[in-house]
């Protein structure tokens, strides 16, 4: 991400789930000084069937804890102040183009294009508000990522399983496709959904200038299923264990 005050930054997410096992892992690191101070870490948890709490843990600080099964479920607090968010708007003295609708364009998917190893299609999704208020999406998606869905799979039901509600937990992907942004803003847009699932995309915040407000990436980068030893779902012996309220 590229975003106001904050500058770019990046977060990286690991992870590692097989029956009855998960392991994650989320990196942190911003390129502003104050931006560093604020926001980098590395963290992770991990579930073992057949245990009564989530193991989380910090790298940096090689510490780590047991959370409770009714603490990790908890609504977060969105009034905390730990509580970090990134929001953005589109404002304009003029009431009148503010009412104006936004207007949606879509171009190729017809080329193929080799993503980290994946074959993919190529598409620009264009949503203007204004000749000077836009937003940019270039997403290159597959048809099908079979990986993904034993992923989610095999993730939801040990979180299922330590969820104290019984209910079962639906594993949402990390998603800013076009396809949703147009959803929300028109759900009777005739502009058919990209089919298939986005493995790359950039999104860019264009206002009253030619360089982006803001810009965002995701990608995909590694996806592929070996075997995978029960000792790697451990931490470091010298991880020293604390009380985390």
């Amino acid at each position: 991400m590229d975003v106001p005050v904050l500058g770019p930054f990046i977060v990286t997410f690991d992870q590692t789930v097989a029956p009855g096992f998960l392991k994650a892992e989320e990196k942190i690191e911003a390129e502003r000084f104050y931006a560093r101070w604020l926001m980098n870490g590395e963290t992770g948890e991990i579930m073992i069937n057949g245990t009564e709490k989530i193991l989380k843990y910090d790298k940096d600080e090689e510490e780590y804890w047991l959370q409770s099964p009714e603490d990790y479920f908890k609504e977060p607090d969105t009034s905390s102040d730990d509580t970090k968010s990134i929001s953005f708007s589109f404002s304009s003295d003029d009431d009148e183009e503010d009412d104006t609708p936004p207007k949606f364009t879509r171009t190729g998917g017809k080329e193929i294009e080799s993503v980290h190893g994946f074959r993919t299609k190529k598409w620009i999704t264009t949503i203007s508000f204004s000749e000077k208020k836009v937003m940019v999406f270039e997403e290159w998606f597959v048809d099908k990522l079979p990986l993904m869905k034993l992923s989610d799979s095999l993730e939801s039901a040990i979180k299922t399983n330590f969820n104290p509600e019984g209910e079962t937990v639906e594993i949402e992907q990390f998603d800013f496709s076009s396809n949703i942004f147009i959803r929300e803003m028109d759900s009777l847009t005739t502009l058919k959904p990209i089919p298939g699932h986005a493995v790359k995309i950039n999104f860019l915040v264009y206002e009253e200038s030619d360089d982006p407000k803001m810009a965002v990436g995701f990608e995909i980068l590694e996806l592929y299923a070996e075997p995978v030893d029960t000792g790697y779902f451990v931490i470091p012996e010298i991880y020293e264990r604390i009380e985390n309220d």
